[in-house]
């Protein structure tokens, strides 16, 4: 996407009324940089312009919704689904999405194979993770655009999920979820963690990077990572470069 005058005219609008706050960064190639503020506009959203007149945005849709002036509010009538993953950044098994209408928090697997070539290569993980999350949506909630209205977390592996939901009509919102959804599918990640493999291994990087522990993040993803090429190589997200280049198991390289 390329801007125009009548985009960065819009954006300056929306922070001459508060919606979106300035970003500014030290770089010269950057024109212009926008983050909300929260409220009808995320606090997870940004927008980057830079003098080439690239556009680069966490989520296109509120950004055109900005250029035609389209921002509402949430429809308060509609009963919240709550989307979020859990072991995106963990090195070993598989992403785990987790749905949450207020009062129960139900999960399903993205399996490891997703994240190990050639599947991991293609990418086969978002479109996985979009049939899987939305199954849980329609099928286990019975979740209905005319009745339900959605908030999902700005993550890249979302972005699929994210798009098939307000291509089936969905109001879907990007937002930092909290709460239920997020304490208990950590721990439900955790705890599945922990009976496969009697060791506790899963962490949750956002609380830790939240209380300023970004270096025992670092420690315990090593730790988990020693520990998987030790035990159970064929369970590592071995798609990623930095794991897969010296992850053997017998037959190869994984």
């Amino acid at each position: 996407m390329k801007s125009t005058p009548e985009l960065e005219k819009q954006l300056k609008k929306y922070a001459s009324q508060g919606l979106i706050v300035s970003k500014p960064e030290n770089n010269q190639h950057l024109k212009l940089s926008y983050k909300g503020s929260g409220g009808l506009i995320p606090e997870k959203w940004n927008v980057k312009i830079y003098t080439t007149g690239s556009v680069v945005c966490v989520d296109h849709q509120i950004l055109q919704n900005i250029l035609r002036d389209k921002i509402r509010s949430p429809d308060s009538s509609k009963a919240l689904i709550e989307i979020d993953e859990a072991g995106w950044g963990f090195p070993l098994l598989g992403v785990m999405v987790g749905v949450c209408d207020g009062s129960e928090v139900k999960t399903d697997m993205i399996d490891v194979s997703f994240f190990q070539n050639p599947a991991y290569k293609n990418k086969t993980y978002l479109r996985e993770y979009a049939r899987k999350g939305y199954n849980i949506v329609t099928e286990y909630f019975n979740a209905r655009p005319d009745t339900h209205r959605i908030e999902i977390c700005s993550g890249y592996e979302n972005r699929r999920l994210r798009t098939f939901l307000r291509e089936k009509g969905f109001e879907v919102n990007v937002v930092e979820i909290k709460g239920m959804l997020q304490d208990n599918l950590e721990k439900i990640f955790r705890d599945y963690v922990y009976d496969l493999f009697e060791e506790d291994l899963a962490y949750d990087p956002k609380e830790l990077i939240d209380k300023g522990n970004r270096s025992q993040v670092a420690w315990l993803y090593k730790r988990a990572l020693s520990w998987g090429r030790k035990h159970t190589p064929h369970l590592l997200k071995s798609g990623w470069k930095s794991i897969g280049e010296s992850v053997h198991v017998p037959g190869g390289l994984l």
